[in-house]
């Protein structure tokens, strides 16, 4: 064939290619501070866990994209989503769960407001649970100095969960919190210094996207027992050093509340 008479081959322009790229990791900056679930690589690895086991159901799809490796995760879910509540305050938002039947505990600056108000959970078979019916207010009591509060219902609820007495036994959780009020989500976590909360208040966890709505959410073992509830993240920007910082349970118990209201 004459070399003369090739046709010309089609130049790939890198000018643009590094132009999308470029927007894509913008786009992924922007993700990790609104929606940290669903940032490029979170999206990759939930597809190629689906790939390898796909789900059946809306539930089971939540539960083997996030990698939860428990005993029954399904009934894990349900155990510590009907336990959470969704707290909304005049301009904010954030978790609180069920200790007793009519006791939650919560991250003192979930309820720093004047009007606030508990949704319960509203569970669905085979799908994630959604923020549901109103629950009536007793009263508020704050923790001074820590970010840890207690709130009292007027009414029993039939879901709490019980405190981890062996946090030393506790290496790896998960976390229960409501993407922006949507839904309940489950995640992993990684506990970190774990030998810390035996002589400190809190616990530190890494590997674990913490998003607006986990303030206050519980931080479950593979048993259900809670080991703490969601405090802040610190260094939120920077993906190698960020980490969780919870209220470990035995702070909790700690200050609970007599057992009048559990």
């Amino acid at each position: 064939m004459n070399p003369y008479l090739q046709k010309p081959g089609r130049n790939i322009n890198w000018t643009w290619v590094l132009i999308i790229v470029g927007l894509m990791a913008l786009y992924n900056q922007h993700l990790i501070k609104t929606d940290p679930e669903n940032t490029y690589p979170n999206r990759i690895r939930r597809a190629l866990r689906l790939w390898w086991n796909p789900a059946g159901t809306e539930l089971e799809k939540h539960l083997i994209g996030k990698g939860i490796r428990c005993q029954d995760p399904d009934l894990l879910y349900q155990k510590v989503a009907g336990a959470t509540v969704v707290i909304q305050t005049h301009g904010g938002m954030g978790s609180g769960v069920f200790i007793g039947p009519r006791l939650i505990v919560t991250a003192d600056h979930v309820v720093d407001g004047k009007n606030l108000t508990i949704l319960l959970p509203q569970l669905e078979n085979d799908a994630l649970a959604k923020p549901g019916r109103r629950m009536g207010v007793g009263s508020v009591s704050r923790v001074k100095g820590l970010d840890l509060a207690f709130v009292t219902t007027r009414h029993a609820h039939p879901s709490w969960l019980n405190l981890e007495g062996d946090l030393q036994s506790v290496s790896d959780m998960m976390i229960v919190g409501h993407p922006k009020g949507k839904y309940y989500s489950l995640q992993k976590a990684r506990i970190k210094k774990k030998e810390l909360m035996s002589v400190s208040e809190y616990v530190i966890f890494k590997d674990n996207e913490i998003f607006f709505g986990n303030s206050g959410g519980a931080m479950v073992n593979c048993n259900g027992n809670l080991v703490g509830v969601v405090s802040m993240m610190t260094d939120f920007q920077n993906s190698r050093l960020k980490q969780g910082v919870g209220i470990n349970a035995n702070t909790i118990q700690k200050y609970a509340p007599n057992s009048k209201w559990r």
